[in-house]
């Protein structure tokens, strides 16, 4: 299974809400996976997960891992079961539903001791034990129900919830079911202390602690709100068991369940996924993390980026995670969230359009400090651009208005179609009602150079200056683009004459012309996939030189280096080249913590990132 760069050093696998969470103490591997169908596993001896995939279709509560760590079992909300390899990813094991039979989402799933027996609860109320080895089923119970299911040490039997609630122990060589003491309210997950001295129980009416071989209750935990559980793990020492509410993590001694400690677990949206595993108790929640009561606060998921030259930018939620040459600054809080994001060349200003229909953003990119707000009318916007001290924006009801916040002066144009801003701010080109360009100078809104000739008779829709060159693109309605050189028009006060480079048969929303001169890239949607393709050209030959199909609908090029950005899995910024090949990952980590490598490794990490 080929492994993507974006795949390393990556320990929140998950951008949905995390739906199943399992360890195994014997080798201290662990899997987690979540509703899009990602599964997650973190091997021996490994700090992050070295095994990400995607088996099938969304997961809740179908995860298991055998002991040793060597297997990992999917089952999936279509019904299917699988087994992999944990260290190379192959499939080792399947069964899908027969056609025409009932729907069993699978909600949980369990090993026995040797990994040859695989036990999996379906939502059809059906308990099947499958010979992995044979690819075999070799038992089946009906009328269960519950969250959980699990072997004893010995292998020999299963720990099971019936559909009123209450535990059963399932002989799979007698066929025997044995009850054990009713629990009152009934029960949603039950689970062996790794000794199997005992079997704990979360339901209704609190937790209960049922002693074995006998099977009666011998202590109980009935606290106010406690219908508020949503999960329990039980220590690998089985020492003591911990059970997760909406807020808090609550933990109790065994045997006797005396409350030991409470602590907030951090996750806003809890889901009932949950480990205790070496380093404590993690908690699953609905923003693909998991969360460690007494820990600091990780950043969410990547939303949108940007980036220009040294600079890049992830916005994860309402946090601002500014990067240079490779370092993370501290993020700022930004108190909104983000869904495009824009950095001038030097590093100085960053602009935000949020989510909730408030203007175009301001702040100054190295200490987060808010600068501006473009007001209301650049709510929605369909074009931002920052370069030096010049901040344009499209209004939401035709113009533009741009801000030179080195003279605290605004100006605003009610007739420009379109416009495009120079990497230094020097030159801002817009596109007249008919079509036609001119190049004005920010300061005043008056013509900078002698007004371009017009390439054919045909409105320009987009335009775009070379970083870095006296250059512009454009690209007019019928997907033909354009150079201008306008080194003439500065030096002879000359209109450039433009030359054709190449006709485009697609709708373009995005125009770059990148360094150096010899390339522009152009971004078109591909709605009914959901996708978008960006394509390079050489503007001396006149050709397509790569195509890059797939990408994020927002996938941004950076001017300076023609390298595309877009959001990964696990707070990452992944950045490639006009190829499409991977190059380097920027990372947010756990607890504050990030790190930026390529395929060679790591290049940075703060100093707490445990590489």
């Amino acid at each position: 299974m080929e492994t993507s760069l974006v795949d390393q050093y990556c320990p929140a696998a998950h951008e949905a809400p995390v739906t199943a969470a399992v360890y195994d103490m014997t080798s201290g591997a662990s899997a987690t996976a979540d509703e899009w169908g990602i599964v997650a596993v973190t091997r021996q001896g490994e700090s992050f997960p070295g095994l990400i995939f995607q088996p099938g279709d969304a997961i809740r509560g179908g995860l298991a891992i055998s002991p040793g760590g060597s297997l990992v079992a999917v089952g999936d909300d279509a019904g299917t079961i699988a087994v992999f390899n944990t260290w190379e990813g192959t499939c080792v094991f399947e069964d899908y539903p027969e056609e025409g039979t009932a729907p069993r989402q699978i909600k949980a799933m369990a090993f026995n001791r040797d990994n040859i027996l695989l036990a999996t609860l379906a939502s059809d109320g059906v308990i099947r034990v499958f010979d992995i080895s044979r690819w075999e089923l070799v038992g089946k119970w009906n009328g269960f129900g519950g969250e959980s299911i699990q072997f004893n040490s010995a292998g020999d039997k299963i720990l099971a919830i019936d559909t009123l609630g209450q535990t059963k122990l399932l002989d799979i060589v007698s066929y025997e079911m044995i009850d054990l003491e009713m629990v009152p309210g009934g029960v949603r997950l039950a689970r062996f202390t790794p000794d199997d001295a005992y079997v704990v129980t979360m339901g209704q009416g609190g937790i209960a602690l049922i002693r074995m071989p006998d099977g009666r209750i011998v202590q109980s935990f009935t606290a106010r709100g406690s219908s508020g559980m949503i999960s329990l793990v039980v220590s690998p020492q089985g020492d003591e068991v911990a059970a997760i509410t909406q807020r808090s993590v609550h933990t109790f001694s065994l045997p006797d369940l005396q409350p030991v400690n409470s602590e907030h677990h951090g996750a806003d949206e809890p889901s009932a996924a949950a480990v205790w595993d070496w380093r404590g108790v993690a908690v699953g929640g609905h923003d693909g993390l998991l969360h460690r009561p007494g820990s600091k606060p990780s950043l969410p998921p990547v939303v949108c980026v940007g980036g220009f030259g040294d600079f890049r930018v992830s916005v994860h939620g309402e946090r601002v995670a500014v990067w240079s040459k490779g370092r993370m600054k501290r993020p700022f809080k930004a108190k909104m969230r983000f869904i495009e994001t824009r950095i001038d060349r030097d590093g100085r200003l960053l602009l935000g359009l949020p989510d909730d229909g408030s203007g175009v953003q301001v702040f100054e990119a190295r200490t987060g400090r808010h600068l501006l707000d473009c007001g209301p009318d650049t709510a929605d916007t369909i074009k931002m651009e920052v370069g030096g001290p010049i901040v344009a924006v499209a209004l939401r009801d035709g113009g533009m208005r741009w801000y030179d916040l080195k003279n605290n002066s605004v100006l605003e144009l009610p007739w420009v179609q379109t416009f495009a801003l120079s990497g230094s701010g020097t030159w801002l080109g817009v596109v007249t009602p008919r079509g036609e360009v001119r190049v004005l100078d920010p300061a005043t809104g008056k013509d900078a150079i002698p007004r371009p000739e017009p390439l054919a008779d045909v409105p320009i829709k987009q335009l775009s200056f070379i970083n870095r060159r006296p250059d512009m693109l454009v690209l007019d309605d019928e997907g033909v683009m354009g150079l201008y050189d306008l080194t003439e028009s500065v030096t002879k006060e000359l209109p450039a004459v433009g030359q054709d480079v190449l006709d485009f048969n697609v709708d373009v929303d995005r125009l770059w012309g990148i360094t150096g001169g010899d390339y522009a890239a152009i971004r078109f949607q591909e709605p009914e996939q959901g996708t978008a393709t960006i394509i390079y050209c050489h503007l001396r030959k006149g050709e397509v030189v790569s195509e890059v199909p797939g990408l994020l609908p927002y996938a941004w090029v950076d001017p300076e280096t023609g390298n595309i950005l877009q959001p990964a899995r696990g707070g990452a910024l992944l950045e490639m080249d006009m190829h499409g090949n991977e190059l380097k990952v920027y990372r947010s980590l756990p607890e504050g913590e990030w790190i930026t490598f390529n395929a060679k490794g790591v290049l940075q990490a703060s100093d707490n990132a445990g590489i």
